[in-house]
């Protein structure tokens, strides 16, 4: 059944050697992990539209490829019984989470369509729980499709749908498939919710081939969302001197939710828990968010979240949170001022390892070398303002590589007439600290 999917991912994994993989975008971005498998330099980009969101910060983290599909036979026999799904197993092997919520038919078959002149929108089916939905849609063209770009989707309900980071791949038509893409859509939300209302509408741009077409698809979910499981901790830890409060973990059929607070006498800003996972008493582990948002920016509390795969299905006798590897940088350099126009870096981390290639009033490209055996796979900043505060209309950003410890880090901006030099916070940077949190979670 798979051998089609294999030779997929082999063909896939050889032109995406180069890609830095994982991304990010922030501060109340909806993101687009771009994949451009046409090009000579293949380079990950994020395509950012603002919600009403204004303190969230998530990384989106783009499907790692492999060669070759290695699944639980529980989760590939519930792939097999519902129909078509097998284009979207590539976007789902490598979530133990999403595998458990087939394996436990909790995926709800939608199969609600439009079609507009010579494409067609389907809506497969759906995951929805408290935190958010997965959306599994199908874009069909009676001829062969070229480019394709999706534009800001919207989720509608008669009931408020929260403010939403939204995570979704830039599609790529399939070789052997030129005219059709299937892709997933994550909804996640600021807020957990429950809709009393089950009737929504999914509102769609899409340009293909530089025809637009705004398609609008109502659907209905049979069932409502299975309750999130909640474990109070309130556990202070201390890693070289930071301290910080693991306040709760809450653990949804999509994803687990870890909620932290940082001590604001802390002399270094965290930015990314490396390894954070959960652990039962086996040593299985639940670690992050492989294709999705992986981390949500501070609220108004103060309060970070960050997402790991989810064990919602599993019954461990003894459930353990830990935490090893983080980046940290000093609070007075855990951020970049940039003129644009000068061309020069005015403030950085103190380590050397970022350089100006060029910039304009239009963006600026940097690059960042790391020693060759460390891996970063994250996007830098997270949000731009300017010399008055005002927020600088980023179009896109993008993590690319240039050699084999070379990134290049490029941002392009709209021109407003904002004012230089600009700021941009550290959303991730490779300098880091160890220790070993190992926590318990208790009902």
């Amino acid at each position: 059944m798979y051998e089609k999917e294999e030779q997929k991912l082999t063909v896939f994994k050889d032109r995406l050697e180069q890609v830095a993989l994982p991304l990010e975008a922030a501060d109340g971005a909806i993101m687009q992990g771009l994949e451009r498998a046409k090009r000579e330099k293949l380079q990950a980009r994020a395509k950012r539209k603002r919600t009403l969101w204004s303190l969230a910060a998530a990384a989106l983290i783009i499907l790692t490829l492999v060669t070759t599909i290695r699944v639980s036979p529980a989760f590939a026999n519930a792939v097999a019984s519902i129909p078509g799904m097998e284009k979207f197993v590539e976007l789902i092997q490598n979530d133990k989470g999403l595998q458990g919520v087939f394996e436990n038919e909790y995926y709800q078959p939608i199969g609600e369509s439009q079609m507009i002149g010579n494409a067609t929108l389907t809506i497969d089916g759906v995951i929805l729980d408290e935190s958010g939905m997965n959306i599994f849609y199908t874009i069909e063209s009676a001829v062969e499709m070229g480019d394709i770009v999706i534009e800001g989707p919207v989720l509608e309900n008669q009931q408020d749908v929260p403010p939403s980071s939204i995570s979704y791949n830039h599609p790529i038509t399939q070789e052997d498939s030129p005219r059709r893409y299937s892709d997933i859509l994550g909804f996640t939300f600021q807020d957990p919710v429950k809709f009393e209302d089950l009737n929504f509408t999914l509102e769609l741009p899409i340009i293909l081939d530089g025809t637009k077409f705004d398609f609008s698809v109502p659907f209905t979910i049979p069932e409502n969302v299975k309750p999130s499981i909640v474990y109070e901790m309130n556990e202070e830890v201390e890693v070289e001197g930071q301290k910080f409060t693991v306040k709760d973990v809450t653990i949804h059929p999509l994803r687990i939710g870890v909620r932290i607070s940082f001590d604001s006498k802390n002399t270094m800003k965290v930015l990314q828990f490396e390894d954070m996972r959960l652990e039962d008493q086996n040593g299985e582990v639940w670690g992050s968010i492989m294709n999705g948002i992986s981390s949500r920016g501070e609220d108004e509390n103060g309060d970070y979240v960050y997402f790991l795969q989810s064990n919602y299905f599993e019954t461990p006798e003894e459930l353990f949170l830990r935490i090893n590897k983080m980046q940290a940088v000093d609070k007075e350099n855990a951020f970049l001022v940039i003129d644009t126009e000068k061309g020069s870096l005015i403030n950085t981390p103190k380590d050397d390892i970022l350089e100006m290639v060029h910039s304009s009033r239009d963006g600026f490209e940097l690059t960042l070398k790391t020693p060759l055996e460390e891996e970063f796979n994250f996007g830098l900043g997270a949000g731009l303002t300017d010399a008055n505060g005002k927020k600088v209309d980023v179009a896109s950003e993008g993590m690319g590589f240039k050699e084999d410890n070379i990134r290049s880090w490029t941002v392009d901006i709209n021109d407003d007439g904002y004012i230089n030099p600009v700021k941009m916070e550290l959303f991730a940077y490779p300098n880091y600290i160890n220790g070993d949190v190992k926590i318990e979670l208790k009902k």
